[in-house]
């Protein structure tokens, strides 16, 4: 659980040059109406009745929610997960889908092409830990679609997204 816990979030967190697009216009603000600003109680009250872990330090807020997403259906086991940086604030969103062959993610590729442009052909990524699939970072906003096995056996579908703005703080506040 813990090393597809952290998959999903270096593919979240993967980004290359900035470029303003229909990823920033779509999910610059917020997520399903969480928005990037949030910390864990806030986006607790907006999706209640989930799970707190920490995982490797990072905190992530995990929910089963079966919502439509990209017009695709979902099941209610599937889960949202939601992962706060180290000041404690929203910075990526993992979405499941299921996993019914080659298909469900062949189709679900194609409508996020369709919704958000190409992807970035030399960041595809194969590995025995699954395929990722990166747009280009979009005003900071990443993108991802990522094949995902299940500990158990089968494969998840993760569809991830990311905002990657540093926080500011000085040497002094950093420690150096």
């Amino acid at each position: 659980m813990v090393i597809r816990t952290l998959l999903a979030l270096v593919f979240v967190f993967q980004s290359i040059f900035a470029v303003a697009g229909p990823i920033s216009d779509t999910f610059s603000d917020s997520v399903f109406g969480v928005k990037w600003t949030d910390d864990v109680e806030t986006v607790k009250r907006k999706f209640p009745g989930g799970k707190i872990k920490d995982n490797a330090g990072i905190s992530v807020y995990e929910v089963k929610d079966g919502r439509e997403v990209l017009k695709t259906r979902r099941a209610k086991k599937d889960k949202i997960t939601f992962t706060f940086d180290a000041v404690g604030k929203l910075n990526g969103i993992g979405i499941e889908f299921p996993y019914e062959g080659i298909e469900s993610f062949s189709s679900l590729l194609n409508k996020m092409t369709t919704y958000f442009g190409t992807y970035d052909n030399d960041d595809e990524n194969t590995s025995e830990f699954g395929m990722n699939i990166v747009w280009p970072t979009d005003n900071h906003i990443t993108l991802t679609l990522a094949i995902v096995p299940k500990i158990l056996g089968g494969f998840d579908i993760i569809m991830g997204i990311g905002r990657v703005v540093p926080v500011e703080a000085s040497k002094n506040e950093l420690g150096f």
